[in-house]
């Protein structure tokens, strides 16, 4: 889960990187250093989602929380790190 969740930060990096705004660069950072702290002892496992921060999202976000959710549910039917 770590190196999918790892692979989508950076692909959302480069995705940004050109980002001027600094409200959405502020939210950007804030939410990889939160990520950051969680994956260190895994407590980001079975979390829920702010509702709030879902009730902001775009339309587009929505959609890549939800392939995001698809890829890791796709990981535990094919055995996850531990598989074969």
């Amino acid at each position: 889960m770590r190196l999918l969740g790892d692979d989508y930060v950076k692909a959302e990096f480069r995705a940004h990187r050109n980002v001027d705004n600094p409200t959405q660069l502020i939210g950007f950072l804030t939410e990889w250093q939160l990520y950051a702290q969680k994956i260190e002892g895994d407590a980001w496992i079975g979390e829920k989602l702010d509702a709030t921060k879902v009730a902001k999202m775009s339309d587009q976000q929505i959609g890549q929380l939800y392939e995001l959710m698809q890829a890791i549910k796709k990981g535990e039917e094919d055995g996850g790190e531990d598989g074969p």
